[in-house]
């Protein structure tokens, strides 16, 4: 065990002490940071004063007015949005009247112009001509517009009063109460967001770390340092060690970031407050305890599980080039527990997503995934540790054979047949 550790150590230290581990660690978290505020001022000042010039062309005769009325907000400059223009036309008309408009759009003139049909209470159906019809959200306003004020409309052919059509228009606010055991909690959809951050942050360092490591394992090989090493230390506890080591550092750049986040989100709020712009934070959810622990744990017992098998890669294979072509089985178990993270964010207490979650090659994802949304029952959460727990012992076993064989074979890929023939060998 001591020397177990002694090798922990001299991972660890080995790697935190890197120029490139000091500046991934530091400069990633400045770099997003930096990045997500210049995309927000970006979008936001261009968002900010986005607004439209349209020629209408209400071939019904009923529509513009409530499509004035809808689309009659203002940007914050205090600009209307849509600044609309009736142009007349009829169907025999029409053709000239687009002719006439296409240039004008060309010009400069409008922003665009809108075609709507003589029977487009029934159809459902406009026009739109734009030199960028890829604005999606002034698309998307507009349709929306178009959809209300034909249903103002409608209503207003079936008799209904024009002081009684607000009613019509309510807006429907659903308030969700997520039910615990500590009693019931505002849900507002942050920690399902949550889940799948946590989640994407686990399979985000386990990948770079796990193949950082397979790579080391390689090059050991290749320059024939191990086999010094395992004269002194076993096998299991060389590979032991190094796991450890390597997971402590991959553990200490995860907790940076996590502070970093934690801070931005922090300055974020603090910033939204002074500017009174504070409704974001309603959507922050309240976390217990143990979603804390169980990242660190679940970290911690996945980072093992990766690692050995990334180490037994590591161990079979005689060069970079293979290591690269061999680890993608590794990979793809990584990239299935994400994308079955869609199926376990909707459905966090089916018998499906608490199987997939008790899966030692899916916990780590899975089950951080889902206690910020269910709150499984605490043995569900001990199981998957346990688990867990057990894989990584049964996998170092098998990988540490695997590593005492291979580390001091060279030449070609082992084939199945000779795997397994190293795994008979005491």
């Amino acid at each position: 065990m001591t020397k177990t550790l002694i090798v922990a150590k001299r991972e660890y230290l080995q790697r935190v002490r890197t120029k490139g581990f000091v500046i991934f660690t530091v400069l990633l978290p400045a770099i997003i940071g930096g990045y997500i505020f210049f995309i927000v001022a970006v979008v936001s000042k261009a968002g900010a004063n986005a607004k439209a010039h349209l020629a209408v062309v209400d071939l019904s005769h009923q529509v513009f007015p409530a499509l004035r009325h809808e689309l009659s907000d203002k940007l914050p400059n205090g600009q209307r949005q849509f600044r609309l223009e009736e142009v007349a036309a009829t169907p025999a008309t029409l053709p000239a009247v687009e002719a006439r408009l296409r240039r004008q759009v060309l010009e400069g003139k409008f922003t665009g112009f809108l075609v709507i049909p003589a029977d487009v209470l029934q159809s459902n159906l406009a026009q739109y001509h734009a030199k960028n019809v890829a604005n999606f959200n002034l698309l998307g306003t507009m349709e929306h517009g178009l959809e209300s004020a034909v249903t103002r409309v409608r209503l207003k052919n079936a008799g209904i009063a024009g002081a009684q059509l607000p009613q019509f228009f309510a807006t429907f606010h659903l308030h969700e109460l997520k039910v615990t055991a500590s009693g019931e909690s505002k849900n507002t959809g942050g920690a399902v967001v949550l889940g799948y951050i946590l989640g994407f942050l686990l399979y985000f360092v386990l990948i770079i770390n796990g193949v950082t490591f397979m790579r080391s394992v390689v090059e050991e090989k290749t320059n024939r340092v191990a086999e010094v090493v395992l004269a002194s230390v076993d096998a299991f506890g060389l590979l032991m060690g190094k796991v450890i080591g390597v997971a402590g550092a991959a553990l200490t750049q995860a907790l940076v970031w996590v502070i970093s986040l934690a801070l931005f989100a922090a300055y974020a709020g603090a910033a939204s407050l002074a500017a009174g712009k504070a409704g974001w934070m309603k959507q922050v959810p309240h976390l217990g305890p143990m979603v804390y622990v169980s990242f660190v744990v679940l970290f911690v017992l996945g980072f093992l599980v990766y690692a050995s098998l990334y180490a037994a890669v590591g161990a079979i294979v005689s060069s970079e080039q293979e290591a690269q072509q061999s680890q993608m089985p590794i990979t793809l178990l990584l990239v299935a527990a994400l994308l079955m993270g869609f199926t376990v964010l909707t459905t966090p207490n089916s018998i499906l997503a608490v199987v997939l979650s008790e899966i030692p090659f899916f916990a780590p994802v899975l089950m951080m995934m889902r206690i910020p949304i269910a709150n499984p029952p605490l043995w569900q959460i001990v199981l998957s540790w346990v688990l867990c727990a057990v894989a990584v012992w049964l996998i170092m076993k098998v990988t540490s054979r695997l590593y005492r064989v291979g580390i001091l074979m060279t030449g070609k890929r082992p084939n199945l047949p000779e795997l397994m023939r190293w795994l008979r060998y005491s």
